[in-house]
């Protein structure tokens, strides 16, 4: 089973950084590059190559060490992961009239509707992380589209009248699955499914599960859910930050490692403030309104499609009623809460020379369940 190395170095006034010590990530070899190791030369220098765009309504950045003789051909891979994540919208989208998501909306307690088995499959996911989590995670939240607004011009919130309207449309229980058949049915008129809050993970996913065919090191970004593998040419680990969800110029920490997936849910995204409220747009599906078991929460988990889904889950629920779901997936998180910063069973703080330091497990590994 693949190892996850990991650490989250405490900050203080400064930031540190760990670097690894393993060997330096392979090249990749392609068709037309320099013969020689595996297709290239032993000099030939690896450099980062990147490609960046919007897919799935949100930026993605994607990126891979390889030779840089051979930068044409990688962009080519890079632009084929753009193309992935069109046609993985071109299907999940709720927003696009016509996607096969769309079409099992539009039947809403009319009649099931068949779908092809990456929806399906990805829709049971769903569902079992909705039942892990008691609801917290519901993908039939959507019933609650249209009762807030977060443009600057026309910002508004729900009454509680029409809040009471929707809660009947919000349950995952009420969304009809056959197996054989592979149908999806909404059971209640105006029901609504949504993957918001796991498709950007999906995303990343797919187009990483692609790249790493070809290139032993790299990462996808989806708008902060990122999907790392392999290590820097000169055997470093991958660097990333966990951001104060109140001042977006200031780090709470750094997460050092590599073959992980870390996504962050908080509430300071999309929102407005009435009074000392916050409103924002991630909700709590038993009561229409927004989470306020915490700010923000970060998951680690091995893919992104799991952390997103239970970063949302986790923000719903707050530290203490979200820790028996993330363990029993032997997921870590981190929780920003207005009591402080709380962090999963599995982080442990240790005295380094880089300062407090919280590593992953006894044994650096993210493998199992607790």
């Amino acid at each position: 089973m693949k190892r996850i190395w990991l650490a989250i170095v405490v900050c203080g006034s400064s930031l540190g950084a760990m670097a690894g010590t393993a060997p330096v990530a392979s090249g990749v070899e392609r068709p037309g590059a320099v013969a020689g190791n595996g297709g290239r030369a032993k000099t030939d220098p690896l450099e980062l190559i990147c490609e960046e765009g919007a897919e799935m309504g949100t930026p993605f950045k994607i990126c891979v060490f390889a030779p840089s003789a051979d930068r044409i051909g990688v962009r080519f891979d890079l632009q084929k992961g753009f193309r992935k994540l069109e046609g993985v919208n071109a299907w999940m989208s709720d927003w696009i009239e016509g996607t096969e998501l769309s079409r099992v909306n539009a039947a809403a307690g009319a009649r099931p509707v068949a779908v092809r088995k990456e929806l399906f499959d990805l829709l049971m996911f769903a569902r079992k992380v909705s039942e892990e989590t008691e609801g917290a995670f519901d993908p039939t939240f959507n019933a609650f589209w249209g009762l807030y607004s977060f443009k600057a011009e026309s910002k508004r919130e729900p009454t509680d009248d029409e809040i009471r309207d929707r809660l009947p449309l919000v349950n995952f229980r009420d969304v009809g699955y056959d197996e054989r058949k592979r149908t999806v049915f909404l059971k209640k008129p105006g029901m609504k499914l949504g993957l918001g809050g796991i498709g950007q993970g999906y995303g990343v996913d797919e187009v990483v599960t692609d790249l790493k065919k070809r290139y032993s090191a790299g990462f996808v970004d989806g708008s902060g859910d990122t999907r790392f593998w392999g290590r820097k040419p000169n055997g470093e680990l991958w660097i990333t930050a966990i951001r104060d969800p109140r001042d977006k110029n200031k780090d709470l920490g750094r997460i050092v490692g590599t073959d992980f997936a870390i996504t962050t849910a908080g509430d300071d995204e999309k929102f407005f403030m009435v009074g000392d409220r916050r409103v924002h747009h991630i909700l709590d599906p038993k009561t229409g309104r927004p989470a306020t078991a915490a700010r923000q929460v970060t998951v680690i988990a091995k893919t992104a499609t799991e952390a997103d889904a239970f970063d949302t889950a986790s923000l719903v629920l707050g530290p203490e009623k979200a820790r028996k779901a993330l363990a029993a997936r032997g997921l870590e998180a981190v929780f920003v809460t207005d009591g402080g910063i709380v962090m999963t069973p599995g982080l442990s703080k240790r005295g380094t020379e880089w300062g407090d330091v919280i590593v992953l497990n006894e044994d650096g590994a993210l493998s199992k369940a607790r």
